[in-house]
């Protein structure tokens, strides 16, 4: 019995020890030019597996990699000085071919140089080359009136609500905002400041689709929080 086991260990130590010695090997830093850096997983001598890279001080994304570019989930953050503020982008979500795609949210801050908040954006949903295309997006504008803009879409439905953030569907049944636009099908709404409209009829079709609308609402103003 112990010659058994000592030659079940043996078999198992020379099958498991190539594969050791392949895990740490891809493990690899590479210094790519102007500044760039990566360390992680690799093959071929590119990004695969994963694993950071650098771009400077002013670039990083952690995640995965295909073939030298990012595919699969990650972090991807960015710092932008400007002549008068400074900008910060994060992006955390699926990539594919150095492009966002499928789930993410990104989230844009311009701050002034001196600390204050200047504008935000929050989209968070399913992206497709780069781009947003369903979902969540919030904005907020320190110095514009009306201060936030909501907006919710998807293959069926688009909801959008500009005004201030908190309350925003008693605003809504009160008169209080600066304007709406929703379309479902053939169903078409869009009231704004300064449009002839009976509140009292508008206010009866926002209840007519509160039941619908209402946890979008939520969810914008879970996400104005965020900014």
């Amino acid at each position: 019995m112990l010659l058994y086991v000592l030659g079940l260990t043996l078999c198992l130590a020379l099958f498991m020890s190539p594969h050791a010695s392949d895990a740490a090997s891809s493990m690899s830093t590479l210094e790519l030019g102007n500044g760039v850096t990566y360390y992680g997983e690799t093959k071929n001598g590119k990004p695969h597996g994963y694993g950071t890279m650098t771009w400077g001080k002013s670039k990083t994304y952690k995640g995965n990699w295909i073939a030298g570019k990012r595919s699969g989930q990650g972090t991807y953050k960015v710092v932008t000085r400007g002549e008068d503020s400074i900008t910060e982008l994060k992006y955390e979500g699926f990539w594919k071919n150095d492009k966002k795609e499928g789930k993410g949210e990104l989230i844009i801050k311009e701050i002034s140089l001196t600390g204050e908040m200047q504008e935000a954006r929050i989209q968070t949903g399913t992206f497709t080359k780069d781009q947003w295309i369903t979902g969540y997006e919030v904005r907020h504008i320190t110095v514009a009136d009306p201060p936030y803009s909501f907006v919710y879409k998807d293959s069926n439905m688009s909801l959008k609500i500009l005004g201030d953030a908190g309350n925003i569907l008693d605003g809504l049944k009160d008169g209080y905002f600066f304007s709406f636009t929703y379309q479902k099908g053939k169903v078409y709404k869009d009231v704004g400041v300064g449009d002839e409209f009976s509140q009292k009829q508008f206010s009866s079709f926002i209840k007519s689709v509160e039941k619908e609308i209402k946890p979008h609402i939520n969810q914008f103003e879970k996400l104005a929080q965020k900014l």
